[in-house]
């Protein structure tokens, strides 16, 4: 599993989230600090008659006193068709992006304690190489996440990236519609670029790569070095860490070094970039 779909499980964790702090009358942020989880109140046939979410011990005295449905100092009772009530998918995941800022030292410190972690176990512990294995994955997965949070902010905060995004990307050149439809397929297109951009695998780099130069207008990096990890990487999920021709793939400490010297140098690049052609407003 691509990064960028853990990214979009996590995403859809959040959108039930702030689906929950909407029927509480909270922000997303109030709701963070309470400990909750969902009863259901059913017949003996399962018919569900009604939802509870009840608040565990230490939870925010202060955040739960704006909760006006509150019972018992502990609960409040849903019913059935709030809970099922659609919420705003797309729109969720796209705001749980957005909200944090393109931020390079970051990145770098996600990759340190990534780094720190290889060293918890010594060469020979049975656990090394699961370890090892996993460590790996997450910092390709560190690149996905800061290649694809970064495309999507700049596209949806300067309109002529967003008017170069569909100008150039495949998806809207096969795109056809009858003059009449227009204003409607006009309403229609935030949510598209939104979709698009959001079901994109970023570690798809020479895809990423197009993307990069055509919306931006900047010179994206090598991918060379960087193809070679993400196709290591493709062996350790999707073969259970072998090769085509069954050989196991080890991961050593050095690839784990080489391969964060490498994606540093790889988001530094694109990141100076962006911010030698003046591309990042923040």
């Amino acid at each position: 599993m691509g990064r960028m779909k853990e990214l979009l499980m996590e995403l859809e964790e959040q959108a039930e989230e702030r689906h929950v702090a909407k029927l509480l009358g909270i922000s997303y942020e109030d709701l963070i600090q309470l400990e909750w989880v969902i009863e259901t109140d059913a017949s003996t046939d399962g018919l569900v008659y009604s939802y509870r979410i009840e608040f565990k011990e230490g939870s925010s005295e202060e955040v739960l006193s704006k909760i006006k449905r509150l019972q018992d100092s502990c609960r409040v009772y849903l019913e059935p068709w709030e809970w099922n009530a659609e919420y705003d998918y797309i729109n969720d995941q796209f705001d749980a992006i957005t909200q944090s800022r393109i931020n390079l030292a970051t990145f770098s410190n996600e990759l340190n304690d990534l780094k720190e972690l290889s060293q918890l176990q010594t060469k020979g512990d049975k656990l090394k190489r699961i370890l090892n294995r996993q460590i790996f994955i997450s910092i390709i997965g560190s690149m996905e996440t800061f290649l694809s949070e970064t495309f999507l902010k700049l596209v949806f905060d300067q309109e002529r990236y967003f008017q170069s995004f569909v100008q150039t990307h495949p998806e809207f050149k096969s795109r056809k519609f009858e003059l009449r439809e227009i204003f409607t397929q006009q309403n229609l297109l935030k949510e598209t670029v939104k979709k698009t951009i959001l079901d994109t695998i970023f570690h798809n780099l020479p895809t990423v790569k197009n993307m990069y130069e055509d919306t931006f207008e900047i010179q994206f990096p090598s991918i060379k070095d960087m193809f070679k990890h993400v196709l290591k990487r493709h062996d350790l999920v999707h073969r259970n860490g072998k090769t085509k021709n069954g050989s196991n793939v080890e991961i050593e400490d050095t690839e784990i070094d080489n391969l964060i010297i490498d994606a540093k140098n790889f988001i530094s690049s694109i990141y100076k970039e962006l911010e030698r052609e003046g591309r990042l407003p923040f």
